[in-house]
């Protein structure tokens, strides 16, 4: 029989962003493996940002849409097509008063939805892939009725943060983890994408999220041997901070301003320009910054490649288990990174394990100072034409799309 899948996801495109990333990947690239993949998300919703391209060339008949009542189905309703990252922080008490999260409104129409997909298609497996929690109820719902084979997908540990930080109140607290043994009793396979998730689940295999393959072919090394450029890729705001780049650049300016006179900084993502540009005028750092914003994501490794070195930034313990699927792209690119976040952390680990980053902690004693040399020594490096880069390096092979889809499809068949 051939694997048939029914992939339960509220976050795909037009909707765009990192979250996208796994769910595209499988939907994608399943059939390569003789899996037949059909998706169930959400109809148009408010979002922060949009990549409709990511759909060219998808079979749009196999992707299905349902109706919602939560709040960004309900904004977009009412003809607001786009939210600010701020205005979704504000709104942050709002999320509160939903359970599992806000996107339970989406899960009654996804479970009438989803029973008409199963009585029209044979499918084999159920996947779903969270946040939002939901999905998992969809799925949950869909698997009690038809106890089809169901693979639970944790992308995060519930939102970005565990539950202690999520919920304030006990009850909710021990709500929520009911809700986590009962999807892992009842899933067949629980997965994750990092192992610090796993850890905190008590359960799941571990398969890392990917970089694009064929996107990754566009880098290429940079043109101009006279300037340094560091690359600032994704979303940078309180979680995934910029400021100790800033600091650590001050601070080679004093200590080498002949070396600081070469770096510029490229920014490409989706950022709060105000913010960042009140911390580039903090440091005296405005006339060196060039802001792209968001760009598609061939526009972003075109302007990308001229970079040297990369930026990657989390900001405290609470993120100690977030490994961003950026960290994977800035793999692919090839080039070395400076990476200001907790030790112990989980991406910490892959950052090592590359053998190309420099990881600093600004509560580290001399850790700053190191990142401060790694920066001169790589100016230096640069300019002389010492500096190698390679794209898509050995390193960066185990975290390609294609190797995470690989591993999803030998559980499906396993199944």
């Amino acid at each position: 029989m051939t694997p048939r899948v029914l992939l339960i996801c509220y976050y795909f495109p037009p909707l765009g962003g990192a979250g996208v990333g796994r769910p595209l990947s499988l939907f994608r690239l399943l059939p390569s493996h003789g899996i037949q993949c059909d998706v169930l998300t959400v109809k148009p919703v408010a979002y922060r940002v949009f990549e409709p391209d990511l759909l060219e060339g998808l079979d749009m008949t196999r992707i299905h849409r349902a109706g919602s009542r939560d709040p960004q189905r309900l904004l977009r309703l009412a003809g607001i097509r786009r939210v600010r990252e701020t205005h979704i922080r504000r709104a942050g008490w709002i999320s509160n008063r939903f359970f599992p999260d806000p996107k339970i409104g989406w899960v009654a129409p996804a479970v009438r939805l989803a029973r008409r997909l199963v009585r029209e298609n044979n499918y084999t497996t159920l996947i779903s892939t969270s946040p939002p929690i939901s999905c998992h109820l969809v799925a949950q719902a869909i698997h009690t009725e038809t106890r089809l084979l169901w693979i639970a997908d944790f992308r995060d540990f519930w939102i970005s943060h565990k539950i202690e930080d999520v919920f304030a109140s006990q009850s909710r607290r021990k709500r929520a983890w009911d809700t986590i043994g009962t999807v892992k009793n009842r899933a067949a396979v629980v997965t994750t994408c990092n192992p610090a998730i796993s850890e905190y689940l008590g359960d799941g295999e571990v398969i890392f999220n990917g970089y694009d393959d064929t996107l990754a072919q566009h880098w290429h090394a940079p043109s101009d041997r006279s300037v340094v450029n560091i690359g600032l890729l994704g979303t940078f705001d309180e979680l995934v901070p910029v400021e100790p780049l800033l600091r650590v650049l001050a601070m080679l300016r004093e200590a080498s301003p002949e070396l600081f006179r070469h770096i510029r900084l490229l920014q490409v993502g989706r950022v709060d320009e105000g913010w960042v540009r009140a911390l580039l005028r903090k440091y005296a750092l405005t006339e060196v910054c060039t802001m792209h914003g968001f760009q598609d994501r061939r526009r972003s490794v075109e302007i990308l490649s001229e970079a040297s070195l990369f930026y990657f930034g989390l900001a405290s313990t609470k993120e100690r288990g977030i490994v961003p699927s950026r960290l994977f792209d800035l793999f692919a690119s090839g080039r070395p990174i400076l990476a200001a976040i907790p030790r112990g952390a989980a991406a910490a680990d892959l950052l090592e394990e590359s053998g190309n980053a420099c990881i600093f902690d600004l509560s580290g004693a001399g850790s700053v100072e190191n990142a401060v040399g790694f920066v001169g020594n790589l100016v230096q490096e640069h300019l002389s034409g010492e500096l190698s880069i390679t794209a898509c390096p050995a390193y960066a092979q185990p975290f390609t799309a294609t190797a995470m889809v690989d591993r999803f499809a030998e559980l499906i068949k396993a199944l």
